[in-house]
């Protein structure tokens, strides 16, 4: 596996005029605490269960210490420390009393050693295009049933390399076949996974 990137245009172009393209991470793909606790569980000696009891109350710690204003060091993994707001503008005393301020958000900062794994990481440019191969629904129909002739399940991923599309296109299209009775779920909904309904795509 690899990180897969894209180029895409910097907003604020050099003082000469000529246009500037960065890089950036496309089609992350989500791991959920299920993935992770089956994972470990392969790799050493705990359960899934014990594994996911474990990240529970991790969860819950680091919600408690940064509640209290601390900093929290996860050896080889990075600091987590809380960002706060004000309501209004502030700008003498008078203002401080009224400031309304609140949690904002949680920050993280990766330690040193996971840095390190990263830098060995692969990289390489996306196959999912970043616009859309305009089709019809027959030809989306068409290259379905060409793929279920030979696959058992579709995931949106899938989808998307299949049919050239953007990740949010992608997902449109799905709900509107799963909408119209050709695809349905057979996963969760967090992590769905398609299959064709009887009398669509061969079956």
């Amino acid at each position: 596996m690899a990180i897969n990137y894209e180029f895409y245009e910097s907003p604020n172009p050099r003082k000469d005029g000529k246009r500037t393209f960065h890089a950036r991470v496309v089609g992350f793909n989500k791991v959920s605490t299920d993935q992770l606790a089956q994972e470990i569980q392969e790799e050493s000696s705990l359960t899934k269960a014990d594994v996911k009891a474990v990240l529970v109350a991790l969860a819950d710690k680091l919600a408690r210490h940064l509640g209290e204003g601390s900093k929290v060091f996860l050896e080889d993994i990075g600091y987590f420390q809380v960002n706060l707001k004000c309501g209004r503008e502030v700008a003498d005393e008078e203002g401080m009393k009224r400031a309304g301020v609140a949690f904002k958000s949680v920050s993280f900062r990766a330690d040193a050693e996971l840095k390190k794994k990263m830098r060995v990481a692969k990289v390489q440019r996306s196959r999912i295009s970043r616009h859309s191969l305009p089709l019809t629904m027959e030809q989306i129909d068409e290259r379905l049933t060409e793929y279920f002739a030979s696959h058992e399940i579709l995931t949106r991923r899938g989808f998307q390399f299949l049919c050239q599309q953007t990740q949010s296109t992608a997902g449109r299209i799905i709900r509107q076949l799963v909408e119209a009775g050709k695809l349905k779920n057979i996963s969760l909904q967090r992590n769905p996974v398609y299959v064709p309904v009887e009398g669509y795509y061969g079956r």
